[in-house]
């Protein structure tokens, strides 16, 4: 079992489009060549076709590599915003993370977002400025966006050599020494060799070691009385120094790169090994035990298995890989083990350490690493899996997700069996898709975090399962109810020969307010309708309810008073009386006028301050009203309500209109009247679907739903 003080579990973390993927391959060719992509290219780990297509990566990659004797676990998340509840489960394995951010483009919203999750789990970071050797590219440029941006300290413990094309080395702003790459035959750059600081470079240096050094003297109060005695730190005082300052995120150590060529890959190698801090700086771990109690364990190789499922693979073929980080414990090849939220038990078949799209087996693993399992039953992400002769102990480190979009599947007929089985097993991988049926509208309903991650889900339907789903925007859960105050009577008599059907009752219809329901009330006396009679009335009238006279829609929020009516002794039964109940409301709704209810959702937007009229507009153009704004330190949060059906494809469209800056919540807060120009373009569409004429609201449809 490898000493958890050799190994390091680090999430890479940035923008899509800063190199992450590049940056993790280039880590592999220089300390794993035979197991690097062998053309440079980034396909060792970008392997689905949705990620080439869109080149940017859509689901975290692990793999590994070792340097200086230590283990590296590096989990290439991802970037787009969609997928960030990806990267957000990566950080919660790790005890630390390299965030990069270009040399060209600088920080993004993305890297906010990271810098943010980082933040809320107090991930100590790394920093990277990667792609020196691109045109336009500016290290200080990027410094100075990190701090201004994030509102970080950004230190730099490099400088580059030249920019763009004549990028080709660093200056280690501890040692004082030029790292100069030279270039191989096949255009990348081989090791470095020592030099002194480039003439031209020296006063600039100078100055970033000279700010370096105050502030790792500013962490440590002996180090900066001494300091400004004018006794400056040694190299492995401030290298201790540094480590100690990532710990405590009392600064951002900021490197220097070029992942493609190779320039500066060694370096962050090492700084991964000298200052992010090992799996033993977690001294235990916190969780619930069976009864929702609190249940601490040492975080220790001799304390019982704990370890938490936070990715799942899943193979047509091979079956699922789920990616476990243990906690505390050892696990092997025939360990039993429980699931803490399902309480069900197996053994463990094979251990492996994770390539890409690759596994090698390993004889055991114990706290700290990352390993996979193969096959385990029923395990989603989020599981925590535990020895069998121990307390279970669950760990809530992976919250759960705040989807803000839905998308309707139309499925064919034939394929409603394959297709539910592939979404079973596609959910099983990603656990920020729901799937939902709508009882309402009758709709399937696809949910997630944006629109690119709806449609990466239907991509991959299409290819690991062969089944085909189209999409569409969800119908919203229009309601129907009445305004006006009605009578009316309902009669079912029929003869045919022999006993007939005989059922006759009078009703009085009338609103009630937002929310109430159906009410029915009982106001026969004199025994005109039989007791036993008057609960299929009832029935009657909640039957016609499911389908209101406009469009069809569920009926709501009124008042049936069941006021008179007859029977027959012979004749009369409870299928009668159900059916003249359900005449009687169709008849009273005649004359009722029927209204379209809408829902409306409760919003809460968050945007920076810059953007906030155009957020409003943009509401305002939906329909809809704002409740109040608040000062965040995000930008400004917005309370408002807006109908759903204007908020279809709202996280989308915000996105776009914040620059990825914006985010928001929604939920259901009620029903309200719909606008009569709008009513009349929703049941115009309605009767389209149902080749039926066209009903006016406020009057009784022509034809039913």
């Amino acid at each position: 079992m490898l000493d958890p003080k050799t190994i390091r579990n680090v999430a890479i973390i940035a923008h899509d489009g800063a190199g992450k993927t590049a940056l993790t391959e280039a880590l592999l060719r220089h300390d794993a060549p035979a197991r690097a992509s062998k053309d440079g290219s980034t396909s060792h780990l970008d392997v689905d076709p949705e990620e080439s297509k869109r080149n940017f990566t859509v689901a975290t990659h692990i793999t590994y590599a070792e340097h200086e004797g230590t283990l590296l676990n590096l989990l290439d998340a991802p970037g787009f915003s969609d997928f960030l509840t990806d990267a957000d489960r990566s950080m919660a394995v790790c005890e630390g993370g390299l965030l990069l951010v270009s040399a060209v483009s600088g920080v993004k919203h993305q890297t906010e977002a990271h810098w943010d999750m980082a933040a809320e789990r107090a991930l100590p970071l790394l920093a990277c400025v990667n792609k020196l050797d691109k045109d336009r590219a500016s290290f200080l440029r990027a410094l100075d966006d990190m701090e201004k941006t994030l509102n970080a300290k950004p230190i730099a413990l490099q400088l580059p050599i030249g920019l763009g094309e004549s990028f080709s080395g660093v200056i280690d702003l501890i040692t004082m020494r030029a790292h100069v790459y030279t270039r191989k035959t096949d255009g990348k750059f081989g090791g470095y060799a020592l030099e002194d600081v480039p003439e031209q470079l020296v006063d600039e240096a100078k100055r970033l070691r000279t700010r370096l050094v105050e502030a790792v003297a500013e962490t440590d109060d002996a180090m900066l009385e001494a300091y400004l005695d004018g006794r400056e730190p040694g190299e492995e005082s401030l290298i201790d120094g540094i480590a100690h300052a990532v710990l405590g995120r009392r600064f951002l150590p900021v490197l220097a790169c070029a992942a493609r060529p190779g320039i500066g890959v060694d370096d962050v190698a090492a700084a991964m090994v000298r200052y992010l801090p090992p799996p033993t700086v977690r001294r235990e771990i916190k969780g619930k035990d069976g009864k929702n109690g609190e249940l601490v364990r040492n975080a220790q190789r001799d304390a019982p298995l704990t370890m938490l499922a936070f990715r799942n693979t899943v193979d047509h073929f091979v079956g699922r890989l789920s990616a476990c980080r243990v906690f505390s414990g050892a696990v092997k090849h025939g360990t039993v083990i429980v699931n803490g939220r399902t309480g069900n038990s197996e053994t463990v078949q094979h251990v492996y350490r994770i390539d890409g799209n690759r596994t090698t087996e390993i004889p055991e693993a114990a706290a700290g690493e990352i390993v996979g399992l193969m096959k385990l039953k029923d395990v989603h992400v989020g599981d925590t899996l535990c020895s069998n002769d121990s307390p279970i102990l669950r760990l809530d480190m992976i919250p759960r997700p705040q989807r803000v979009i839905a998308y309707a599947l139309k499925i064919d007929r034939e394929q409603e069996e394959k297709v539910g089985v592939a979404l079973h097993r596609l959910l099983e991988e990603d656990p920020s898709l729901e799937m939902v049926r709508d009882p309402e509208t009758n709709e399937t309903l696809l949910r997630g975090m944006g629109q690119v991650h709806i449609e990466v889900a239907v991509e991959k339907l299409k290819r690991k399962f062969d089944v085909d789903v189209h999409l569409e925007l969800p119908h919203p859960a229009y309601h129907e109810t009445v305004t006006g105050k009605a009578k009316a009577q309902g009669r079912y008599k029929r003869q045919s020969g022999g006993r007939g059907q005989y059922g006759d009752c009078h009703i009085e219809l009338e609103p009630l307010p937002r929310g109430t329901g159906i009410e029915f009330e009982d106001a026969i006396v004199g025994g005109v309708i039989p007791r036993n009679y008057i609960p299929s009335v009832e029935h009657g009238i909640r039957d016609a309810a499911k389908q209101g006279p406009l469009g069809g829609f569920p009926l709501v929020d009124f008042r049936v008073r069941l006021v008179d009516g007859s029977f027959h002794t012979v004749d009369s039964s409870d299928m009668a009386f159900r059916i003249a109940g359900s005449m009687a409301l169709k008849n009273a709704l005649a004359g009722a006028k029927p209204v379209l209810l809408e829902p409306m959702m409760r919003l809460e937007v968050v945007v920076p301050d810059e953007m906030l009229g155009e957020v409003i507009a943009d509401l305002t153009s939906r329909r809809g009203k704002i409740f109040g704004m608040e000062p965040t330190s995000k930008g400004t949060l917005i309370h408002a309500q807006a109908p759903h059906a204007e908020l279809r494809t709202y996280a989308p469209e915000l996105r776009s209109l914040t620059k990825g800056l914006g985010y928001f919540t929604m939920e259901l807060m009620g029903y309200e009247e719909v606008p009569s120009h709008e009513a009349q373009k929703v049941l115009a569409q309605r009767a389209a679907e149902q080749g039926k004429d066209e009903p006016k609201p406020n009057q009784p449809g022509k034809g039913r739903a």
